[in-house]
């Protein structure tokens, strides 16, 4: 607990040994809506932690790269978490605002986890805010505080899907793009093991053929097994129908463009074509999307998604 008459920010900064731990996101943007940051800044996000965001030289004019560090932690685990929760919000306002974003890193989480007692000679001494943004900081700020302080579950598959959909906006082909936005669909579509007794008899059955065939190659059996048994689990193309319903009850309009988008990028995928009207598909895939991570955060989009008409 706080020394009397010292706050939880004061304590980060005065004593650095009772909260040494802190947690990082290497963020960049795409140069359409550049944050302008232009030296260290600091966030308060209606909570005791410290925000730090803090830019890079950058020579390429056309991404801007910063690193915001969340402080200070008691454990590692508690400023772990703090960092994907952290990863999530800057996600969240890449989507809910419509601009371009990547995380960027080479470990398992997009958060690191450091040490930042004196000793380590990392982040020390309060920054002054000093931002400049296209889009108005206080909107930004109450989009990050709107997940960051919240009691919405960091999911994992969530945040992959999340990630997935921001970067997919930095892709510099059209193909590359949609096919990086329908991609975003599928860690939220948990595909249900199907149980009925028929069903499973049947995959038994056609299991055990296999198995006895002498015209079939042993080499190929094990992966033929593989495949039938998924037939025991729903369908991707199923479990995201399921994942739209619950969602979006009643929207047929956006069950059609998943669909639509699907069969599109299937035949980029495994025929290497395209659409004449990539672009206005990926558009209309990417409010369904946006839509659908409103629904399931529980907060509106700034930039309402726009309605398909007939």
């Amino acid at each position: 607990m706080p020394s009397k008459g010292l706050s939880t920010r004061h304590l980060i900064k005065e004593r650095p040994d009772r909260r040494p731990y802190g947690s990082k996101v290497e963020i960049l943007l795409g140069n359409a809506h550049q944050f302008g940051l232009y030296k260290e800044s600091t966030l308060f996000l209606g909570n005791n932690l410290i925000i730090r965001l803090i830019p890079h030289e950058n020579e390429k004019k056309e991404v801007q790269k910063f690193t915001a560090t969340i402080e200070g932690f008691a454990t590692a685990s508690e400023a772990e978490q703090a960092g994907l929760r952290f990863a999530m919000s800057v996600l969240w306002t890449a989507i809910s605002l419509k601009f371009p974003l990547r995380l960027e890193y080479h470990t398992p989480l997009p958060c690191v986890v450091y040490d930042r007692t004196p000793r380590s000679g990392q982040f020390c001494g309060m920054g002054t805010p000093t931002i400049s943004m296209t889009i108005p900081e206080s909107l930004v700020v109450e989009m990050l505080e709107q997940i960051f302080t919240s009691d919405v579950k960091v999911d994992q598959k969530l945040l992959v899907s999340m990630e997935l959909f921001a970067a997919a906006r930095l892709e510099a082909t059209e193909r590359a793009r949609f096919i990086g936005l329908v991609s975003a669909l599928e860690p939220l579509a948990e595909q249900k093991k199907l149980e009925q007794p028929a069903l499973l008899a049947i995959v038994e059955d056609t299991l055990k053929n296999v198995r006895e065939s002498v015209d079939i190659p042993d080499n190929i059996k094990p992966s033929l097994e593989g495949r039938i048994r998924e037939l025991t689990r729903e369908s991707v193309s199923q479990a995201i129908n399921r994942l739209i319903g619950i969602n979006l009850p009643g929207d047929e309009t956006a069950l059609d463009i998943v669909r639509e988008a699907y069969g599109i990028r299937s035949k980029i995928l495994h025929e290497g074509s395209t659409d004449a009207d990539l672009r206005e598909k990926s558009s209309e895939i990417e409010d369904v999307i946006r839509s659908l991570y409103s629904a399931i955060v529980g907060y509106e989009l700034r930039v309402p998604a726009v309605k398909k008409v007939g």
